[in-house]
């Protein structure tokens, strides 16, 4: 595959401004899509799903054999406003610069429909055939929920009785720096996400001048209120997709190796040592941050109202009413009034000891040679999620390799991808369609 052929297309996909609201730059996308990879769209049967996403479906020899789902999305989330010269090329130019292409969505999540349409279009132009038929589903609106995308496309197969030998979408990739203390690259393949719910604390006072306060007012009281909240997080717990990481890192021998082998036995120790990394805490329990308050419009008046906005990130296995009963124990006593504002429960955990798993795990180290696979909770959300009802093994992994500060670039400044990755990540999808 001509590699800058690829940059090529990915570069000029960016220059679509594909956000929430912006259909004419959706409209014109597809149709770049259309004309880019006339094979694909000519050979493949291709299905309208809520306007703007996509359904491809690619006939394989047998039929028996359960079918494939490759997910990706192509819009973007806003560049935020006054950020834009911060830029080492215009956000949406979609530009290749020393080995790097530029733009918003080039990690997130571009990169990845141009390689799966590439790598479509190369078999095609080969004669090949799949082994079993092939899905691919393009979102429109990942970034915003993926109700008419992801959740129609999923509708439309669950009416055909359709269901999935795996699912794979954007999510894990190859980091090189991800885990203190050990000094190699792994390959992280999401099995879950964590659910994204917002609750809110409100408190109601009595007001007036602050020179004559009678008491704690309402914004004192939320303080209160917040401070006990962050001082008492939810317990942890350990999943068996993060037992199975933990015995994957067992390898570095000694007595820290030791522990790992048994995580489960050892998990009171190893816990206390690992809720300090956040990463790992991030897996090991549902966790609260308070992301917005507001209480007070006056220097020298009581708010007789304040409020605040808590975001909580639901592990696998808890329930937002479980943890709002936690959250009303913790304050019982201070007039704090709580309730949901929006409500994502956290996704099945999709098993690690199946063939499926397996078959990626060793893709993964064809391609990545010598480099651990090690199965991991998301703690954002994808489109993934929304097709649960079609199978059991939801997998999340982009054939990229990255480093932390790359990862910050993602619905950051200078999103970029490089020609080496965008490379890899194609020949990745290659080799799945010929498995």
């Amino acid at each position: 595959m001509d590699t800058m052929i690829l940059a090529r297309h990915l570069a000029e996909a960016l220059t679509f401004p594909t956000v929430e609201g912006n259909e004419e730059a959706k409209e014109n996308f597809l149709a770049f899509l259309t004309r880019t990879y006339p094979r694909v769209h000519g050979e493949l049967s291709v299905e309208v799903v809520g306007t703007y996403s996509r359904i491809y479906r690619w006939k394989g020899k047998n039929t028996e054999r359960l079918p494939v789902l490759l997910t990706a999305h192509y819009d973007v989330v806003p560049v935020e406003e006054g950020t834009q010269h911060h830029w080492t090329c215009p956000p949406f130019s979609g530009e290749i610069r020393e080995d790097f292409v530029y733009g918003r969505g080039a990690l997130d999540d571009k990169n990845q429909v141009i390689c799966i349409l590439e790598a479509l279009e190369r078999a095609l132009e080969k004669g090949e055939e799949p082994q079993r038929d092939v899905y691919f589903a393009l979102g429109h609106d990942e970034e915003v929920g993926g109700k008419e995308g992801a959740q129609a496309m999923a509708k439309v197969f669950q009416a055909r009785g359709l269901s999935f030998s795996y699912v794979l979408d954007e999510g894990g990739a190859v980091v090189e720096d991800a885990l203190p203390g050990f000094f190699q690259p792994f390959a992280f393949v999401g099995v879950a996400e964590k659910g994204s719910s917002m609750v809110e604390l409100r408190v109601q006072g009595e007001g007036g001048h602050s020179s004559m306060p009678a008491g704690p007012s309402s914004v004192a009281i939320l303080a209160q209120a917040i401070a006990r909240l962050t001082d008492h997080p939810m317990k942890l717990r350990l999943t068996p997709a993060v037992e199975k990481l933990l015995q994957e890192l067992s390898g570095v021998g000694g007595v820290q190796g030791f522990l790992l082998r048994r995580p489960r036995l050892f998990f009171p120790l190893l816990g206390r040592s690992l809720e300090k990394i956040s990463t790992m805490n991030a897996m090991l329990r549902t966790t609260m941050a308070v992301t917005r308050i507001q209480g007070g419009e006056a220097d020298n008046l009581l708010p007789q109202e304040a409020w605040a906005l808590v975001n909580v990130r639901l592990l696998p296995g808890d329930t937002l009413e479980e943890v709002l009963q936690e959250m009303k124990k913790i304050v019982e006593d201070l007039p704090v009034v709580m309730k949901r504002i929006t409500t994502e429960e956290a996704s099945s955990l999709s098993p690690t000891d199946t063939a499926e798993f397996k078959a990626l795990k060793e893709l993964i180290g064809e391609i990545f040679p010598k480099i651990p696979v090690l199965p991991y909770i998301m703690a954002g959300s994808s489109d993934s999620r929304k097709y649960e009802p079609c199978s059991k093994n939801i997998f999340r992994f982009s054939a990229v390799k990255l480093t932390s500060s790359d990862l910050t670039t993602v619905h950051g400044t200078d999103e970029r991808v490089s020609l080496e990755n965008l490379e890899t990540m194609a020949r990745f999808y290659e080799e799945l369609l010929r498995k």
